[in-house]
């Protein structure tokens, strides 16, 4: 029974932090009606801890019909006038986290539903060791990847961060040398992985090499590779290092992506223990 009472105690006080979070970062123009709504549909997200359209819905605190508390978070979720507003609430909210000028913020594709129809393109900002949510793009599944989607995406980032904002950019493998140069273009850092097919030409060589070549040469040492040039068509410059195959993520995922070394490049200036600066921001 006390434990009962304290999980519906944290989650009063959870509801009435996000509540009087909601009104600091809602334009003052919103509906009150579709600002209650939205209020309703946080508190139902407290309670059930499902987010879906038919969860919110079910357990919604109000005297009606499941079919028409259903039915309200509908009308909500596909309210356009939310959705214009949702860009006002990004760059309130960026104002609360970046804290930072130089912030380290991962951008990462997933699956949003368990039948791959659709997929989410997120940004997060790493803060006390967890990711907090800046920004997210749904998109369709054959959209993944889609370079201009993600170019459309790194302008709605920059929009939304504060003006003086220079944040360092990692992503995992997948992300190509338009990318780099986008992230680039605004004035940003990245850090980003390289696998697949990719060919490379590293200090001191005189040809393009697979990136698996140089796999197969790593065992566990890691390794500062020097100015580089990424892809034989792009032949894009930038800074590579090679992580071997002791690094943390091998003991928590088995998938091959994780057991081989890593190949990351990076556009940070080239200074003192640039290796061990790289590792730690990507790790």
């Amino acid at each position: 029974m006390n434990r009962l009472k304290t999980t519906e105690l944290n989650t009063m006080n959870a509801f009435t932090i996000l509540h009087n979070m909601l009104r600091a970062v809602t334009p003052n123009s919103i509906h009150k009606a579709r600002f209650n709504t939205l209020v309703a549909a946080v508190k139902s997200l407290l309670h059930c801890q499902q987010c879906t359209l038919t969860s919110i819905g079910r357990n919604l605190n109000s005297k009606t019909t499941e079919k028409h508390d259903i039915k309200r978070i509908d009308r909500l979720l596909s309210n356009h006038e939310l959705l214009r507003e949702s860009t006002t609430v990004y760059v309130h909210l960026s104002r609360f986290v970046v804290t930072e000028k130089h912030p380290v913020i991962l951008v990462d594709w997933s699956h949003a539903d368990t039948q791959t129809k659709y997929c989410i393109l997120r940004a997060s900002i790493v803060s006390e060791g967890r990711s907090l949510t800046l920004y997210q793009e749904s998109a369709f599944s054959f959209q993944y990847h889609c370079p201009k989607v993600q170019k459309r995406f790194l302008k709605m980032l920059k929009l939304i961060l504060p003006s003086d904002c220079r944040p360092v950019i990692v992503t995992d493998a997948g992300f190509k040398v338009p990318w780099l140069k986008a992230v680039r273009n605004n004035g940003w850092h990245y850090i980003s992985r390289v696998r697949g097919t990719a060919h490379l030409k590293t200090q001191g060589s005189d040809e393009f090499v697979p990136c698996q070549s140089l796999f197969k040469s790593n065992q566990r040492k890691s390794q500062y590779l020097g100015a580089t040039e990424l892809t034989k068509s792009a032949q894009y410059h930038t800074h590579a290092v090679l992580v071997g195959k002791g690094h943390k993520l091998l003991k928590r995922d088995k998938k091959r992506g994780y057991k081989e070394p890593w190949l990351l490049v990076s556009s940070l200036p080239k200074r003192h223990h640039f290796l061990e600066k790289v590792l730690k921001l990507y790790g």
